[in-house]
């Protein structure tokens, strides 16, 4: 914007005297220059309009869950049923091949600050639920005998053999149970698995607080928080009394959480985020061993994540 006021004082210094003309320069050649050096140099507060993407992994830990079993001729409870994630070693063939990035359990979010301070943000936490086979459990509900002798023509594998070695054990299933009954879990009772996701997909609104910041305004930590909510979307790998499959990707239920971590930025494009969400997971429809077969569940959930981020 200021080069053309040499052009406008050229033109201004023709139709006056020289020392009016030799002020005049002065006084806008200052005026110029003030206004370059006023000029305030951007920090990493400076936020607003900007997106962050951020990737990471993470550990996860569950409460104790009821889950509920139901279809044609049985529909029962198994209570306070302990669970845990399942990592992924690090392989440098897992966790640097894009192709098999889905393998771990991975966090990827999207942020976009409409002020400075406040953002919107969305994206996947892909867990992984396990439950802890071997457990004891008690148990309450009905199962018709006949669908333990059905399940018997399509066993899974790890079913058949234990099964063969303990013929009397899935038979303690059958009929009525008031909830007092104790029963092992093994591959003939159950396996139950959410590893091909428990992926939970938010949608957030959060803000940021800065805690320390450099003396140029290029690096500092800050604390990053956020609530919110949305669909958590199951792919189960479910064995019940000894019949299952591999299910396919379903909308099983939905989550709410919260988040805080804390944030070190090293530049205004890069940064390092380690925090903690907390929530609760209601899974109202998860897909068991095909047809109208169905589990339903619910459970607090804790997360660890650690995250490596660029904003632009």
């Amino acid at each position: 914007m200021f080069d053309s006021i040499p052009l406008r004082i050229m033109r201004v210094c023709g139709s006056i005297p020289s020392t009016v003309s030799i002020f005049l320069l002065c006084f806008l050649v200052n005026l110029s220059l003030g206004a370059e050096e006023n000029e305030t140099p951007l920090t990493i507060h400076d936020k607003k309009g900007r997106w962050n993407i951020l990737w990471g992994y993470n550990r996860d830990y569950f409460t104790q869950s009821d889950i509920n079993f139901r279809g044609p001729g049985y529909r029962y409870t198994l209570k306070s049923v302990d669970a845990r994630d399942k990592p992924e070693s690090f392989k440098a063939d897992v966790y640097l091949n894009p192709s098999k990035f889905e393998i771990p359990q991975y966090n990827v979010k999207f942020m976009y600050y409409f002020t400075d301070r406040f953002f919107l943000s969305f994206g996947q936490d892909h867990m992984k639920y396990v439950v802890t086979p071997g457990q004891p459990v008690k148990y309450s509900g009905y199962i018709d005998p006949g669908v333990i002798a059905k399940n018997q023509l399509a066993l899974s594998t790890e079913a058949a053999a234990f099964i063969y070695l303990f013929p009397g054990h899935v038979q303690e299933m059958a009929g009525y149970h008031g909830g007092d009954q104790t029963i092992t879990l093994t591959p003939d009772i159950l396996k139950y698995e959410h590893t091909d996701g428990l992926n939970y997909l938010f949608l957030d609104f959060g803000w940021i607080t800065p805690l320390y910041t450099s003396a140029d305004g290029l690096s500092g930590i800050s604390l990053v928080s956020s609530i919110g909510g949305g669909p958590v979307v199951c792919r189960s790998d479910v064995r019940v009394l000894g019949k299952g499959q591999n299910n396919n990707f379903h909308v099983s239920g939905y989550g709410v959480s919260g988040y805080v971590a804390t944030r070190y930025e090293f530049s205004r494009t890069y940064f390092i985020e380690f925090g903690g969400k907390g929530g609760y997971i209601d899974l109202t429809d998860v897909l068991t061993s095909g047809g109208s077969n169905r589990a339903s569940q619910n459970f607090g959930f804790l997360e660890l994540i650690l995250s490596g981020g660029i904003a632009i």
